[in-house]
């Protein structure tokens, strides 16, 4: 076999490797916490707190009458719970509204974990000579008191068990009832949820859970909605965190394989129309298809997993590395009687020190604490230096032996008129910029979570509408943070919380509501078991005062539960600590709750005290710095992400701005080169900001990408104007023919990056405009009226 033969078999042998290799290791992730600093405080307990309701499907049934929304959740709550093959189970009552089996394990198991010295109490307060006192005063609460709950509390437990276990929960001391409001029901009763837990592995990956949103929606809205003619102006939507995967996931992939079919129409329709040849572009695509499929594998070495910012390098690569090859190409037509090695060695100069500068913009993108900013160039300065390579080495030789490269006719003319009408536009530009941004300002930063939310989406839409109507408008929203908690073993976790109390105990805190009392005590358990066991001797005696005191016969039912749940743990002689049953946890909201994963988990919550804020409340990074303690929430995410995004600011752009000029002085020559490099970078930088906010865009966690695939093509196309400029004798006409084929890879890659634009994720919407105005604006600039002020300068 002939050297070059093996070398291009070895060739095909190392791409083929290197795809297999990269897609089996890949598994795209779109969590986006995912794209924010892993060390951020805030990000654990966030992760932490969605890992609690990860498996729940959220269902809202909402309506004008509130009795129609209770008839209506009850049906399909029952109905859901006839299709295990759907739902594995079906939540839509508070615990106050559950079995009474299950209120009384809760408060039984309150009772046996508490501290030793509160049963003692309890005991105490049920002694013969004390019960008549507390009996009257129970009776008095259940009929004068004007809290509701309270009173029907204390018609049902006169004996306080189950108020005596609440207060257990309420170690602050202070008003917790915006703490412990209805998970299921709004306040007017408009609004009811359900909380639905899928079968097996209905949630495996993003396309199993799309597949069984799809059929509990058909299950719901299709077959059994309309069979109950009844509740008419019944709205039923879907929200929650496997709706939120499938909806942003299959969005992404639906807008990425029309970002890849768009690229691969436009970059083989605009190389028609430049050279009329089609055995080249064949050649061009396979090149680009293995330098794709070479990064991938490195990917997959480096990474094994890429983020959905990541997602976005393929296409970046595929507008940059097109670059290169129709470059040679220019310049193999150029020099139509030479041979490869004398065409390499010509274009070599411009290409490499185009993929050189374009790399190292990219890589200073590595040093962001943005982990998917940090990936993607990274991603992008390794692909752009492998599809250098392909190209000279692997697409030129190939490209050249296609067959004849020639002008289409009068292109050369055509380009030569459109230098001095993009010196207009870019002047025009310019000017309507400084006027959009002297009226509008700047474009705004803007790095929540939304950005990452389909354009339109009911899981979206639905969770904002419960938001709203389970919110409390007395309760100033933003006083209230979840507090998580995760630790190996009980022990741990019951240290961690009492830690947290300690550190609530502060003037910037009102309330707070944490979990201690049911995570596991084994020695409090051991000391509780045998002096409850003694009280339910004298279960006889307790109902006779309690019948005595003349309430009703229902009165006694809980104490009964309760005092017969003691007995049959003392009997059982269980193993300590003890665990109350899944379904009561369940029931509980999994406040305590195991994970295979994270150990045991709890969640808590704090409100802050009156005119405090999430800014002004240093007390909720000092529960972050205890050990298992976390604070959650976007809403104080972005109390750390902000200030970090200006760190981030000095510590991309200042290493950029330093390569940026260091380049600047390797590969131009003189101030002249370099002053008007200089103002084509500045002129498509003010232009690009002129129509962001001419759009309203932002910067947000994937938009920043364009940035440096901006100021790289625009490195790109000012270099390869340079080198030819500099050359002697170099004509205008072969300048405007340069310019042509730049036109060539500009608009692929802008059109390309354009068809994101109309895709359905806000991001990627963003990120598709924001790239398409900078690569197109840097193309006119450096590629059409660069050479025309150039040449005019020169006279």
């Amino acid at each position: 076999m002939k050297k070059p033969a093996l070398l291009r078999l070895s060739f095909l042998l190392l791409v083929i490797v290197a795809g297999v290799f990269g897609v089996s290791r890949l598994d795209f992730d779109v969590d986006p916490l995912s794209l924010l600093p892993q060390g951020l405080p805030g990000l654990q307990g966030t992760r932490l707190l969605r890992e609690q309701k990860r498996n729940l499907l959220i269902i809202s049934v909402q309506a004008e009458d509130p009795s129609l929304v209770e008839v209506t959740a009850e049906a399909l709550a029952e109905h859901l719970s006839t299709r295990p093959e759907l739902c594995a189970s079906v939540r839509s009552k508070s615990l106050l509204q559950s079995d009474p089996a299950i209120i009384a394990e809760v408060v039984a198991y309150l009772w046996l974990n508490a501290p030793p010295e509160e049963v003692q109490k309890l005991i105490a307060s049920l002694d013969p000579a004390s019960i008549a006192a507390l009996l009257a005063k129970s009776k008095e609460a259940a009929g004068s008191s004007l809290d509701l709950q309270n009173a029907t509390l204390a018609g049902y437990d006169p004996l306080g068990l189950a108020r005596g276990a609440l207060g257990l929960m309420n170690t602050s001391g202070g008003d917790m009832s915006s703490l412990m409001g209805d998970e299921f029901s709004s306040a007017d009763g408009t609004l009811r949820l359900l909380f639905v837990t899928p079968p097996g592995q209905a949630l495996a990956d993003y396309r199993a859970a799309n597949a069984w949103l799809t059929q509990i929606k058909t299950e719901v809205r299709e077959k059994w909605l309309p069979q109950q003619g009844e509740l008419k102006g019944v709205k039923i939507g879907f929200t929650g965190d496997p709706a939120f995967q499938a909806e942003i996931a299959t969005g992404m992939e639906g807008d990425m394989r029309q970002s890849i079919g768009a690229v691969t129409f436009i970059v083989g329709f605009l190389f028609w129309l430049l050279h009329r040849s089609v055995k080249p572009l064949l050649w061009l695509m396979l090149a680009i298809l293995c330098a794709n499929l070479i990064t991938l594998g490195t990917a997959g070495a480096i990474y094994g997993s890429l983020n959905v910012m990541s997602m976005g390098f393929a296409a970046i690569l595929t507008g940059l590395i097109e670059d290169f090859g129709v470059v040679g190409l220019h310049v193999a037509r150029e020099h139509p009687g030479e041979g490869f090695g004398r065409i390499c060695r010509r274009a070599l100069p411009s290409v490499a020190w185009s993929a050189i500068s374009i790399a190292g913009i990219f890589a200073m993108l590595g040093l962001s604490q943005l982990p998917g900013v940090a990936q993607l160039g990274i991603l992008s300065a390794l692909g752009v230096l492998i599809g250098a390579a392909v190209m000279i080495f692997g697409f030129l030789p190939l490209g050249m032996k296609a067959g004849k490269l020639e002008e289409h006719h009068g292109s050369v003319r055509v380009a030569l008129k459109m230098q001095g009408v993009m010196v207009g536009v870019v002047l025009a530009a310019l000017v309507a910029s400084t006027v959009v941004i002297g009226w509008k300002g700047l474009p705004r930063m803007d790095f929540g979570s939304a950005v990452l939310r389909p354009e339109k989406s009911e899981a979206f839409d639905v969770f904002e509408a419960v938001e709203q109507r389970m919110l409390n408008s007395s309760s100033e929203p933003g006083r209230n943070m979840p507090l998580v908690f995760a630790a190996k073993d009980a022990s741990t976790l019951r240290q961690s919380i009492v830690a947290t109390q300690k550190a609530l105990k502060s003037q910037e805190v009102e309330a707070h509501l944490l979990p201690l009392a049911l995570v596991p005590d084994a020695e409090a358990q051991k000391a509780n078991l045998s002096a409850l066991q003694s009280l339910t001797t004298r279960e006889e005696l307790l109902k006779q005062a309690i019948d005595a005191a003349g309430f009703t016969e229902v009165a006694f039912a809980l104490t009964q539960r309760v005092l017969g749940q003691w007995r049959e743990w003392a009997a059982a002689k269980p193993a300590l600590p003890l665990w109350p049953k899944p379904v009561v946890l369940e029931n509980l909201g999994d406040i305590v709750s195991q994970h295979v994963e994270h150990g045991m988990m709890a969640v808590g919550s704090v409100r802050l005290a009156q005119g405090r804020t999430l800014e002004t409340a240093p007390v909720l990074h000092a529960v972050e710095k205890i050990p298992g303690a976390h604070a959650a929430g976007w809403a104080f995410l972005r109390t750390s992400l902000e200030p970090l995004l200006k760190k981030e600011i000095l510590r991309v752009c200042v290493p950029t701005v330093v390569i940026a000029c260091v380049l600047f002085l390797l590969v131009f020559h003189g101030w002249r080169e370099r002053v008007f490099a200089l103002l084509t970078l500045t002129a498509s930088g003010w232009i690009l900001l002129g129509g962001m906010s001419a759009w309203s865009l932002t910067w947000n966690l994937m938009s920043v990408g364009a940035v440096p695939l901006c100021l790289g093509l625009g490195l790109d196309f000012t270099i390869h104007v340079m080198h030819s400029l500099r050359e002697p004798g170099m004509s205008r006409e072969r300048i405007a023919s340069l310019g042509r084929s730049l036109a060539y890879c500009g608009l692929s890659t802008g059109l390309a990056f354009g068809a994101l634009a109309v895709g359905s994720n806000r991001g990627l919407i963003t990120l598709g405009m924001t790239a398409m105005i900078g690569v197109l604006t840097v193309l006119v600039t450096a590629a059409f009226a660069l050479p025309w002020v150039w040449y005019r300068r020169k006279g």
